[in-house]
């Protein structure tokens, strides 16, 4: 119903107009119906005064007749008050409602139920009924008769309540008026209310419909701009016109203004700032590849200091007090090695090969491969590997660097004693490893700076290993996520999905 409506009623417009013609319809259709009500029940109401009326003043003569001449005379007097062209006829009737005289002797077989008539208001005793006979509207009016102490020559009984006098009356001109005054209350209700419907259509349209249609005009405008804006466009938006009125709408087309201004302004700032960017995005992309060109040139003769002293040292015999110097030149180029392996992935990211792997695997060679380590902080290994992990397409080289990655910070974060548990399984279709510690933990401050560049907690390491984790884990479609509590230990979680999209 709702959407043929819509149909029907596209615009704010027909809606409103549509609104009140329904509104006028029904007010006025109920206005004519209350005041034809009230009206007719007002004529009536003055048709049964005159009939009351009328037969007060008759009863007084009827009861001296029937006194002075008897049934003959109280007959003569009935038929006297038919005369009337209001009169239709006149009755005597026995307090039980049957007729003992009319003024037409052909009528005098009626019969009133007079218990189950209807009482004047605020008139003790008096009844009436009107009813439709022959196409005439006819009204009766009853009025008790008392007993008198005159009535006990002709009647012996000592009832209160002789009887009653009932005097028919033509009402139709009651409904004539009645009708007369239906219709021009119509005439009249049409007029009004279209009057009315018409005055308020045209002071909505001005008022509400006209601002709302200029407000929708001008989003279209603003809908047209942000294409240019979208575009890279240094764009300003228009203001509306100030509105001099302090109602609601005007209060809207405030608020509008205030919205855009606001957004000219952020647009505005973003524009510095997107310059601001890029020109730092152009001295960073300059550092990069000095760094990475730096990096490749460092990176050749560190390996071949790194192979010579190799030779060196296997040429020393054990106890020689020079071996352990070779070592630690040893561990100190590894370290140079490892910090610009981490500059030259950072300055310069190769995109994954993505191969079917098997990440149990990887997880169990990284921890052989740190066991020396493992093993001189006496740290203790829990591994809970799933079985059903199963293959997962990803680049191994970059997967391998990932874990090594986590899985070091997490040994170097136990300086003594400690737990390292390892624990992969699926979740959501997905594949998860998580790789947790009892170390140190990681101050709250600085949990949600750990993927930033450059950012370390220790005294060694360049901060860009979990920058290349998160980057690299990213590039697989995956999410890492940091879980940590200082003096209590950190726990990384990986969640990997196991198929590449068109893999």
């Amino acid at each position: 119903m709702r959407q043929l409506l819509e149909r029907i009623f596209p615009t704010l417009r027909r809606k409103v107009a549509f609104a009140l013609f329904l509104v006028m319809l029904v007010a006025g259709g109920a206005f004519v119906y209350i005041a034809q009500k009230t009206g007719y029940m007002m004529l009536e109401q003055q048709a049964q005064l005159k009939a009351q009326n009328i037969a007060a003043v008759l009863t007084n003569h009827l009861e001296h007749m029937m006194i002075e001449g008897g049934k003959d005379a109280a007959h003569q007097a009935l038929i006297s008050l038919t005369t009337s062209p209001d009169i239709l006829n006149a009755y005597l009737l026995k307090s039980d409602g049957t007729v003992t005289l009319g003024a037409d002797s052909a009528d005098t077989t009626k019969y009133f139920p007079v218990q189950q008539l209807q009482d004047v208001l605020g008139i003790q005793g008096e009844k009436y009924y009107a009813v439709e006979e022959n196409e005439r509207l006819v009204e009766y009016v009853f009025i008790p008769v008392n007993n008198k102490p005159a009535c006990s020559a002709c009647h012996r009984d000592n009832q209160s309540l002789r009887g009653y006098f009932a005097v028919k009356l033509a009402v139709d001109d009651v409904r004539s008026v009645a009708m007369q005054h239906r219709a021009s209350n119509m005439l009249m209700t049409i007029i009004t209310f279209a009057s009315i419907g018409v005055i308020t259509y045209f002071a909505l349209s001005l008022l509400v419909i006209r601002p709302v249609g200029t407000l929708h005009s001008y989003i279209k405008k603003i809908e047209e701009k942000i294409k240019h804006l979208e575009s890279g466009e240094r764009t300003m938006f228009p203001l509306l016109p100030e509105p001099v009125a302090n109602d609601e709408i005007a209060d809207l087309i405030r608020n509008v203004n205030r919205l855009v201004q606001r957004l000219n302004e952020a647009n505005a700032t973003l524009i510095e700032m997107h310059h601001v960017q890029l020109e730092q995005a152009a001295k960073l992309a300059s550092v990069g590849e000095m760094a990475a060109s730096m990096a490749h040139e460092i990176k050749n003769p560190i390996a071949g200091v790194f192979g010579a002293v190799q030779i060196f040292e296997s040429e020393l015999q054990p106890g020689d007090p020079r071996k352990e110097i070779f070592s630690e030149m040893r561990v100190q180029l590894e370290r140079v090695n490892h910090a610009v392996t981490d500059l030259l992935s950072y300055a310069r990211p190769t995109p994954p090969v993505f191969e079917h792997v098997n990440l149990n695997d990887i997880v169990q060679r990284t921890c052989t491969m740190l066991s020396k380590q493992i093993n001189d902080r006496q740290i203790t290994v829990q591994m809970n590997l799933a079985d059903d992990v199963g293959m997962i397409q990803a680049d191994k080289k970059q997967l391998q660097q990932v874990i090594w990655n986590i899985m070091l910070n997490a040994v170097q974060a136990m300086e003594g004693p400690g737990i390292l548990s390892l624990f992969s399984g699926k979740e959501n279709g997905a594949v998860k490893v998580v790789i947790k510690d009892t170390g140190q933990g990681i101050p709250p401050e600085c949990l949600h700076e750990v993927f930033k560049p450059f950012f370390t907690t220790k005294h060694k390491g360049t901060g860009l290993g979990m920058t290349i984790t998160k980057r690299i884990i990213e590039q697989h479609g995956g999410t890492i996520l940091i879980a940590s509590e200082v003096a209590k230990g950190t726990s990384v979680s990986i969640l990997l999905p196991q198929y590449q999209t068109g893999g």
